[in-house]
């Protein structure tokens, strides 16, 4: 049996509906994962070391957060946007946001040697590989 078409086109808009309030709403600013995959990371090896490439673009380097316990790093921050309170909206699609991420990293790392540089939008992370990760030469006698 076949439901009317009108009938149809309300259900789908009763969803799109639903998912823009719960899109609206604080439910999904507390997770560690936030809204999807942000922010955007490549990850790469460089001599056993982690690097993290990291982009940001429009957050301060005061408004970040970088975090390491054993095989974990948690990124996050926000960006904040004011343009003054007299200020007439034409048209916003850069939102002011929150985002905290965890990763979970293939070893561990040296969490004391981390070092991270920050540069014009883009997040540096160096994370050395903890020597207890490192493949060990083993004398044959």
């Amino acid at each position: 049996m076949m439901m009317p078409l009108s009938r149809t086109l309300e259900t789908l808009l009763t969803l799109q509906d639903a998912l823009e309030i719960a899109q609206n709403t604080d439910f999904f600013d507390n997770a560690t994962t936030s809204r999807g995959v942000y922010p955007p990371v490549n990850i790469f090896e460089k001599n056993r070391d982690l690097v993290f490439v990291v982009e940001l673009p429009g957050v301060k380097k005061e408004d970040l957060n970088i975090e390491v316990k054993g095989n974990t790093l948690r990124l996050s921050g926000e960006r904040s946007i004011a343009y003054g309170k007299k200020t007439s909206y034409h048209r916003i699609e850069r939102n002011a946001f929150k985002f905290d991420r965890t990763i979970r990293l293939p070893n561990k790392v040296e969490s004391d040697r981390v070092k991270a540089e920050y540069k014009e939008g883009l997040l540096v992370i160096m994370l050395p590989c903890a020597e207890s990760e490192k493949p060990k030469k083993i004398a044959i006698q």
